[in-house]
């Protein structure tokens, strides 16, 4: 009864051996080449993924080119690359203009003091220039306001510094009545651009103006 089990024992012993040696020969490597091809597919597959977020970034510029330029242009108004004090005062003028703009029967424009000024941002840096002007205007109250209104929303960007009013009868040697309430403002305020000054800009020539008009 013995040597039948001592077979047995033996027979499951080296079954057991052959199992294992035909893991390691045969199985095992083809395991380790299986789980190399995974990391392989893996790495494709987090590729073509990456590429396909890419790819959809560069088409939603693409896509949206259109208003990321209109945004860049917009900047660019409000901080012209070049001086442009010429262009500057023409806009003042139109939004004082009579016809069209506030409705001031006068209007004087100066320029005053450039600066220069550096904004930093981490390790880049940019320059830019302070332009400052100072201007008279006179007519109505009420279109004095308007003027102001109209251009702290200019294209351009424009910082009003300071406003002083004053009653007034007399505008470009004319008298008028004291009961038309007109008044004289001056305006200093400032402007900017990130390039450095090129030259003080022309002073514009006053015209005539039209007799104001009772409110």
């Amino acid at each position: 009864m013995r040597r039948p089990a001592v077979v047995l024992l033996i027979a499951v012993f080296v079954s057991v051996v052959i199992a294992a040696l035909g893991y390691f020969l045969l199985v095992g490597p083809k395991k380790g080449t299986i789980d190399k091809k995974q990391k392989e597919i893996e790495a494709t597959e987090n590729k073509i993924q990456t590429e396909k977020n890419t790819y959809r970034d560069l088409t939603d510029i693409k896509n949206r080119s259109a208003e990321y330029e209109s945004k860049l242009a917009s900047l660019q108004a409000k901080i012209p690359a070049q001086p442009e004090l010429p262009s500057l005062i023409r806009t003042i003028q139109a939004a004082a203009d009579p016809g069209t703009g506030a409705g001031l029967p006068w209007l004087s424009f100066a320029p005053g003091e450039v600066s220069g000024a550096t904004v930093t941002q981490g390790q880049a840096g940019a320059s830019y220039s302070n332009y400052t002007f100072k201007m008279t205007a006179a007519g109505f109250y009420d279109d004095v306001v308007d003027l102001v209104y109209r251009m702290e929303r200019f294209p351009r960007s424009v910082i009003i510094d300071s406003i002083g009013i004053t009653a007034t009868t007399g505008i470009l040697n004319v008298t008028y009545s004291a009961n038309l309430g007109l008044v004289q403002a001056d305006i200093g305020a400032r402007t900017f651009t990130f390039s450095q000054p090129v030259g003080a800009a022309e002073q514009p020539t006053q015209t005539s103006a039209p007799k104001p008009q009772s409110k």
